[in-house]
């Protein structure tokens, strides 16, 4: 089944069971993370790596009678081979979450191949599961399809994805936990293009100043007057319910661009560190990174624009998915310049 025959039988469905229900509404949120590091060493000078894969994802949710449909789109470059999702539909991409005639209506027909009703531990997507997590865990799980079929991979995004789990309540911690155990880390890269959100510079010792500012400014600040900076190497221990994992991580500065390249290994990191410098585009930012995050935004968009015209025609949507098109809208235009 392709994808536009997927979106067409699901709105077909909702507009069968949920025409005359209540929209449920979107709630999002953007959380921080507040886990310490500690400096461990200088970063050692070291070869880019010959050869990876590279991969980001991108999620989008639009609100219908009785529904929200949460949609998640990945791009991967398999050392040449492409994984576009979902235009390679082998992989649920979908998620609702509603009534229980609903989901009970979604999990006996087809549709089931391609849409989650439950996560990854099998708790439902009830009408009071945050929207924020089924984003995440629908994005994760094909990150985590991707990276499987990696020899070694660069991912635009941490190497433990989520929020700082202490402050995450059940049944989402236990989601995250299950993902990030899922995930094959061993040979993985993570790049960190969004400082904005992190404080764990800060309470660092590199930082001497005051408190109360983000990474993204704290790595301008120390590499202040250079074209090209790069922090020593950070250790963080980042904690599951009943193990601790340990990352490492250095802090990134090519010309006005900041990121955060992360690895369980030490070595990997190195040569992540030099693949990601050597790789910046004239932005600062690695090209490839640049090319995936395009491409997963672009096939999200339009995944969101094939479910806003069935949508709109057979259950109506709120006002906000009108503003949703329009970024939708925006981001095919931009990644097809």
């Amino acid at each position: 089944m392709e994808v536009h025959e997927v979106i067409d039988q699901l709105t077909t469905l909702l507009s069968k069971v949920a025409r005359n229900k209540p929209f449920l509404g979107v709630s999002l949120s953007e959380p921080e993370d507040a886990e310490p590091v500690e400096v461990a060493e200088d970063l050692e000078e070291c070869d880019p790596l010959p050869w990876f894969s590279y991969l980001d994802s991108s999620s989008r949710v639009i609100s219908v009678r009785g529904a929200n449909v949460y949609m998640a789109s990945l791009y991967a470059n398999l050392e040449g081979v492409h994984l576009t999702v979902p235009v390679d539909t082998s992989y649920p991409f979908l998620a609702i979450k509603g009534s229980g005639e609903v989901i009970s209506e979604v999990e006996s027909s087809p549709l089931s191949r391609f849409v989650r009703t439950k996560n990854v531990n099998g708790v439902p997507y009830d009408a009071g599961y945050k929207d924020d997590n089924i984003l995440d865990e629908l994005r994760i799980s094909l990150e985590n399809v991707a990276i499987s079929k990696s020899r070694r991979a660069i991912i635009d995004g941490p190497v433990f994805p989520g929020p700082y789990l202490p402050v995450v309540g059940e049944p989402y911690r236990s989601a995250y936990e299950s993902l990030i155990r899922e995930r094959r880390t061993e040979n993985l890269v993570g790049i960190v293009k969004r400082l904005n959100m992190s404080r764990k510079l800060q309470r660092s010792e590199l930082w001497k100043g005051e408190k109360g500012f983000t990474d993204d400014v704290v790595t301008l600040e120390l590499g202040r007057g250079r074209e090209r900076y790069v922090t020593p190497v950070l250790r963080e221990d980042f904690h599951l319910s009943s193990s601790t994992l340990t990352r490492y991580m250095v802090y990134v500065k090519v010309r006005d661009s900041v990121f955060r390249v992360e690895s369980v290994s030490q070595d990997l990191l190195c040569s992540g560190v030099s693949t990601a410098i050597r790789h910046a585009s004239y932005r600062g930012i690695p090209d490839f990174i640049e090319v995936a995050d395009s491409i997963s935004r672009k096939l999200g968009a339009s995944v969101y624009l094939l479910s806003f015209i069935h949508a709109h025609s057979k259950l109506g949507v709120t006002y906000d998915e009108w503003n949703r098109l329009k970024l939708a809208t925006l981001d095919l235009e931009v990644t097809s310049s």
